[in-house]
């Protein structure tokens, strides 16, 4: 949460209906947008900087040519990864039907790798995702 908001909700304000709750959240994003001058902005307001995007996305992920050297599977519904004997794990619902890439590591682990970018490890002992700390 914004710690603007989360200060300004932290004054005691209650609310007894889901309408109520909304004035007082339109009328602090009036506020906050419009009447209220940012040091990070120079002293102006974020509504009269802020404009709508030109570029347009239809929320689909362009196809990604994976390189050789690697096994290319496609994450299943709810996020899982289906391996045959490897085993099933869980790896994101953001992912479902999207292709990722296992790349064999050195140190026996494989690279979760999607459009070139690791994500994670994958354990082949544990059968288990391994953070990128």
């Amino acid at each position: 949460m914004h710690r603007s908001l989360k200060s300004a909700l932290a004054q005691g304000n209650t609310f007894m209906t889901m309408e109520e709750q909304q004035r007082w959240f339109s009328d602090y994003r009036e506020e906050f947008n419009y009447e209220r001058p940012h040091e990070a902005l120079a002293g102006a307001t974020p509504g009269t900087v802020w404009h709508p995007s030109k570029r347009q996305w239809d929320g689909r992920v362009p196809d990604y040519a994976y390189p050789s050297g690697g096994t290319v599977y496609r994450v299943k519904s709810r996020g899982t990864l289906y391996m045959g004997k490897k085993g099933t794990v869980f790896l994101s619902e953001a992912l479902t039907d999207e292709y990722i890439m296992l790349e064999e590591q050195d140190d026996g682990l494989e690279a979760i790798i999607f459009n070139g970018i690791t994500l994670a490890y994958y354990d082949r002992k544990t059968q288990s995702v391994v953070r990128i700390d």
